[in-house]
């Protein structure tokens, strides 16, 4: 158990308010980890004297007559304490209270610092979940239920991103090391992860991770009978929405983009909703830009563009357009109209229909598959997915 720099201030900065005097705390290499007097990094070899014979020594450091003791913490010593002579007499209370002081300190930080770790192991057993090539269903469930996480109630995935945490986070700290640099990114996004859990209804029912690239993934728990995919749509959104609004709240003025799954059964459906998540979130932001919500089916045909599996997008046109391509007469209406430009006029004379009759059949259309070919966003996903059911129907 070795103490850090920014443990190390912490100390030195408490033990002065409370002793009124100089305080050194240097490591058991000898290196000058802290003082309230601003040095740092010097060597100091009465300290390492120290370190290595557990003896207390008076010695001359920077000018100043300095008494050096080891501090002790359970039956081992991790660091040395110096105080400095003219700073006034060192008494045994004020040595028992410097000592007791550093103790409980140290105590909340590793306490604290094991469950950050209990965090990390459940962070990157969810990523592993939802991302890993092939998994072992059963096995998945079994550490699941180890690590307290339920992967086995209904739940769908929204992932929120907010671009430039980690770069903020690490230029508010370079003066620390990589290791230390994580371990206040590890302390933000726990706060972060515990603020959405419990912005969210029934948070036992809700997991939340962070899985590193600016990432938070939610597995969001619905209640309820006779969920299907189509039927939780709206409720999913909606979620989405609350998880962009509980970020913004923060304050921390990120840029925050979510992208919000599909409910599927099982784990592996829900590994599922995690690449529509992922789809969602990647292809909004480069068709709309970042800053909103994105829902899968408001992606839609778009996901035809994105770097995904074949299968995916031929899952998600069919899901998108089934209902117009079972119509023949809407199906003929739309690529007509489509081919005409957008432009009403020209499509009902080549259809030989009267202008209202084509908008009538827009109207459905509209009501059918949520998209309306009116509108220029909604006729470039219809004639991409059209296009790409067309490629691979043949």
């Amino acid at each position: 158990m070795l103490l850090n720099t920014t443990l190390a201030k912490q100390i030195v900065d408490k033990a002065h308010s409370i002793l009124k005097r100089d305080i050194l705390l240097a490591d058991l290499s000898g290196q000058l980890l802290a003082s309230n007097s601003g040095l740092r990094r010097l060597f100091v070899p009465e300290a390492l004297s120290v370190a290595q014979t557990s003896r207390a020594t008076t010695a001359e450091f920077n000018d100043r007559k300095t008494k050096w003791w080891p501090f002790v913490y359970e039956d081992q010593t991790i660091a040395v304490f110096g105080l400095p002579l003219d700073s006034g007499p060192i008494t045994q209370e004020a040595m028992t209270l410097l000592q007791g002081l550093a103790e409980v300190i140290v105590y909340q930080h590793f306490l604290l610092d094991k469950i950050q770790s209990a965090e990390r192991v459940r962070a990157d057993f969810i990523k592993s979940a939802l991302t890993a090539g092939t998994i072992d269903v059963d096995d998945i469930y079994r550490q699941s239920d180890i690590l307290q996480l339920n992967l086995r109630l209904p739940q769908a995935v929204i992932l929120a991103q907010l671009d430039g945490l980690e770069e903020r986070v690490q230029a508010e700290y370079t003066q620390l090391s990589p290791e230390e640099q994580q371990l206040q990114l590890d302390a933000v996004t726990e706060e972060m992860s515990q603020h959405l859990r419990e912005g969210l209804k029934g948070p036992q029912d809700n997991l939340v991770a962070y899985i590193g690239n600016d990432q938070f993934v939610v597995l969001k728990g619905i209640g309820g009978e006779g969920l299907t995919t189509f039927n939780t749509i709206k409720f999913m959104n909606e979620k989405g929405e609350r998880i962009s609004e509980l970020l913004r709240k923060l304050g921390a003025n990120y840029p925050v983009t979510v992208g919000v799954g599909q409910y599927y059964p099982d784990l592996r459906g829900l590994r599922k909703s995690y690449q529509d998540a992922k789809l969602a979130l990647e292809v909004g932001s480069k068709v709309w830009g970042p800053n909103h919500v994105y829902h899968i089916k408001r992606v839609g045909m778009f996901i035809t563009l994105a770097n995904t599996h074949q299968d995916r997008k031929a899952e998600l046109a069919h899901q998108i357009l089934s209902p117009l391509l079972r119509d023949e007469q809407l199906f003929k209406t739309v690529q007509a109209f489509l081919a005409s430009g957008l432009n009403l006029t020209e499509a009902a004379e080549k259809l030989h229909i009267h202008r209202n009759t084509l908008i009538y059949r827009l109207d459905k259309t509209k009501k059918l598959i949520s998209l309306d070919p009116r509108h220029f966003d909604d006729a470039l996903q219809i004639k991409l997915g059209l296009m790409f059911y067309q490629e691979n129907a043949g």
